[in-house]
């Protein structure tokens, strides 16, 4: 957990999200600690902007309320871009203990979500940590094998090269086959764009 001297712009625009979420779903702070594993303490310091929790916590947070992690930590205020660019050689990566993720092109109120993901899981984790977010999901393989498992049904394998499309609000994850990493390409998405009290949501 990183303690800063000072509430940035960006830690109170996560707190706000993480908050605005929550009393969107009428969760306490007690049944989200719950469904996240994350203490009542670090989710009341983070809604305020006191603290920022880190990307692994913040992504627990996000298994909790049941959206896409990228739903709580960008600022969706920057109107539509007609056009987003990713270089190759400003790589950025969140780091968890399951995956790690690098974003890509994405337009901030836009309703695509894309990660190149290295699936560091060899077993899958507890359900907590399964995503769940409303939508569709395509994932790619780029390299090695990953088992893509979905809540109550047999986990599908996929190779290199190979692709599935799913429902993601059924629970998933992903874990690799064999000693080595695979690597993804997940797109998901958020449905079409709606303004409700002042903010962007999605239907």
């Amino acid at each position: 957990m990183n303690k800063r001297p000072g509430a940035n712009a960006n830690d109170l625009s996560i707190g706000v999200n993480i908050r605005r979420y929550r009393t969107a779903e009428g969760l306490t702070l007690k049944e989200l600690a719950s469904r996240s594993g994350v203490s009542i303490a670090t989710i009341s310091k983070i809604e305020n902007g006191k603290i920022s929790g880190g990307f692994e916590t913040i992504y627990k947070i996000a298994r909790g309320l049941g959206v896409l992690v990228t739903e709580i930590i960008i600022d969706d205020t920057g109107g539509r871009e007609a056009l987003a660019v990713h270089r190759g050689d400003k790589a950025d990566v969140h780091r968890t203990a399951l995956y790690d993720y690098y974003p890509q092109a994405f337009r901030r109120a836009g309703a695509l979500n894309p990660y190149v993901m290295v699936i560091h899981a060899r077993e899958p984790p507890d359900p907590r940590d399964w995503s769940v977010h409303d939508g569709e999901e395509i994932v790619l393989v780029l390299s090695g094998q990953i088992d893509l498992h979905q809540q109550d049904t047999k986990a599908v394998r996929l190779g290199t090269g190979d692709s599935a499309c799913f429902d993601s609000g059924r629970r998933h994850c992903f874990t690799s086959v064999g000693d080595r990493s695979a690597r993804i390409l997940s797109v998901s998405t958020r449905g079409p764009m709606t303004r409700t009290a002042g903010r962007l949501t999605y239907s």
